[in-house]
């Protein structure tokens, strides 16, 4: 039963206990019980020894277990030092004086459980499994908000624009040194290349609580100058009264580089291939850049509101991690396009499919879109650039996106189907918006042909999706219409 137990519990196996009680008898006899189902159990047989075992292995400490009545400092005044000293690790207590259960002692110790004794090693291990939770999700927290810290453009301001918080690469960026940045505006980046409307309109945005997408062209502490693609947002701190707006924060991308290869491609070509490059990693960055805003935003305010929901919380850290690596591999793709040199390689097309969904998804669910995989697309391997079938796959999709919401279909979805046989393997997309006016059909890929609303279409998205599919992947795309809407066809050869 014991052997069960601890394969039961598996996940505990990492963690290192700090058990405070006095009892030497009582400590023997529960440490026997349970350490098994963990790393390592330190020992203290009062409060002053659990500080001192703290102070000279915190690092390794993961949870305290503590009594509360003790000689010498009881556990009260140790949980007391501990939080006040800003260690938030979970604490169980164990004790058998009833006055210690008022609500108001409990509250007062911010604990996060409580056992009776005699303690039952038992009911011991399945509170320690319930209150690991919040140390896991406190941990990849601290992993996402590093993350943040280290790799994103990112900084907040109060109410009136003053710099509070610069991330890492925005140190990098603007040349400036965190102490420069912090108590200034953004007026201290600004350049003539950025419009003065283009300021009116984000505050504009924003004093009307909405978030505002642009581009700024900033300036260095050197002269130099750089582009961003930038997310700016309101943040308020949430409270039974209201949301209080306490400040903003703005999330950007670098895109000084591709502006300035659009700017040479422009001369070398008349399509000014770059330049539609760019205008489509601007339409591509949108959504996962405005997921990216928003949960950075919102991040420290679930944890100081302690208002933490654990399954929504692990599903938007895992967006996070999807949408810096679509950002990323879309840099790669548009950085590859004219290149000479790409490298093939062999996946299973249910990642690429899974790859897609994590961009999309989002944005289709909360318009009530409904994405069908069918399960033959699971089992197919591909030799491929997968960045830039990951793309074309992402262009066609969000485009039957935009179809079924200009249609207002009422039911509306996206089909994903897939097939192989000896020489080729295909993958059809299909969604029930209608259809394509048989007269377009000839001219869908044609560059700056669209078929949507003029402030909606760039008419590159599909005439770059067939470039990437028939010149970089060396396949055809075809377009066509079935009983319920468009049908496109991508046929890609199998390479061994």
């Amino acid at each position: 039963m014991q052997v069960e137990n601890v394969k039961k519990y598996d996940r505990l196996k990492p963690l290192t206990l700090l058990y405070v009680e006095d009892s030497k008898f009582l400590s023997k006899v529960t440490v026997s019980g349970i350490s098994t189902y963990f790393n390592k159990i330190y020992v203290a047989y009062n409060g002053q020894e659990g500080l001192d075992l703290l102070v000279s292995h915190g690092n390794e400490i993961d949870i305290v277990i503590t009594d509360l009545d003790m000689p010498v400092m009881d556990g009260f005044e140790m949980i007391r030092r501990i939080r006040g000293g800003g260690c938030f690790m979970p604490i169980i207590v164990t004790t058998a004086l009833n006055n210690y259960l008022k609500r108001e002692n409990l509250f007062e110790l911010s604990i996060d459980a409580f056992l009776k004794k005699p303690v039952d090693t038992n009911k011991l291990i399945e509170k320690i499994d319930y209150v690991v939770d919040a140390l896991f999700i406190r941990r990849e927290l601290f992993t996402k908000k590093t993350m943040i810290h280290n790799d994103i453009i990112y900084c907040e301001t109060d109410q009136n624009g003053c710099i509070t918080y610069v991330s890492n690469p925005f140190e990098k960026i603007s040349g400036y040194t965190r102490e420069e940045l912090l108590g200034q505006t953004h007026a201290l980046l600004s350049s003539h290349e950025t419009p003065q409307e283009t300021y009116k309109e984000m505050w504009n945005n924003l004093v009307a609580s909405k978030q505002w997408q642009g581009e700024f062209v900033n300036k260095r502490k050197d002269g130099t100058l750089y582009t961003v693609n930038i997310i700016v947002s309101p943040m308020y701190l949430r409270s039974k009264l209201g949301n209080r707006l306490v400040g903003y924060s703005a999330t950007s991308l670098d895109i000084t580089h591709y502006k300035a290869i659009a700017k040479e491609l422009h001369i070398k070509s008349r399509q000014a291939a770059m330049g539609e490059m760019v205008a489509m990693i601007a339409h591509q960055w949108r959504q996962p850049i405005t997921s990216i805003g928003m949960i950075a935003n919102n991040l420290q305010f679930d944890l100081m509101m302690d208002e933490l929901d654990t399954n929504v919380l692990k599903e938007n850290l895992k967006t996070i991690d999807s949408h810096v690596k679509y950002l990323s591999n879309t840099i790669n793709i548009f950085r590859n396009f004219l290149s000479e040199s790409k490298k093939e390689e062999k996946v299973m097309l249910k990642s690429i499919i899974d790859a897609v969904l994590g961009v999309v998804h989002d944005i289709c669910k909360e318009n009530g879109i409904a994405i069908e995989v069918q399960q033959d697309c699971c089992a197919i391997e591909i030799r491929t650039l997968k960045d830039e079938l990951i793309q074309a796959l992402i262009n066609i999709v969000t485009n039957a996106h935009e179809a079924l919401l200009e249609q207002k279909v009422s039911q509306p979805k996206i089909s994903i189907e897939c097939a192989q046989d000896q020489d080729s393997i295909t993958i059809i997309i299909t969604d029930n918006a209608g259809g394509i006016p048989e007269v377009l059909l000839t001219k869908i890929f044609t560059p700056y042909f669209s078929t949507k609303q003029e402030k909606n279409g760039t008419g590159l998205g599909l005439y770059m999706t067939k470039t990437i599919i028939e010149e970089n992947l060396e396949g055809t795309l075809s377009v066509s219409n079935d009983k319920e809407g468009a049908l496109f066809v991508i046929k890609l050869p199998k390479r061994r």
